[in-house]
């Protein structure tokens, strides 16, 4: 039991810190990012639609996400224009990767640290 409560205390750690870098990264950057996507009423629908407060930084960094990782499907929608998602400095795109991708790492261990649990 030692071992899977020190797991369940990392996984908590790194998801509180995860959290607390989007929080930032939102506030640094959702503005600058969205100068690079003026021209997508996508984002420019988001932006109106949440406003500035936490939660609708939140929706608008993940409307942009979106827009980088399926670039076809939100040009066909009409969300964004075609190879927007291109504009965006690759040293941002980069970090919003890093960002979504640690999330991911830390839900799928939130999925294996449950299964482990229930399993005993």
């Amino acid at each position: 039991m030692p071992i899977l409560l020190v797991l369940i205390l990392i996984w908590l750690f790194s998801t509180l810190i995860n959290l607390i870098v989007i929080m930032r990264f939102t506030y640094k950057h959702i503005e600058t990012i969205e100068q690079y996507l003026t021209d997508c009423d996508g984002i420019v629908n988001t932006r109106s639609l949440w406003g500035g407060g936490v939660w609708g930084r939140h929706m608008r960094l993940s409307m942009i996400f979106a827009a980088m990782y399926m670039p076809g499907i939100m040009f066909r929608r009409g969300y964004i224009t075609e190879n927007a998602h291109l504009n965006i400095p690759l040293h941002i795109r980069q970090r919003i990767w890093a960002i979504n991708i640690w999330l991911l790492i830390n839900c799928t261990c939130m999925a294996v640290l449950y299964y482990s649990v229930k399993s005993r």
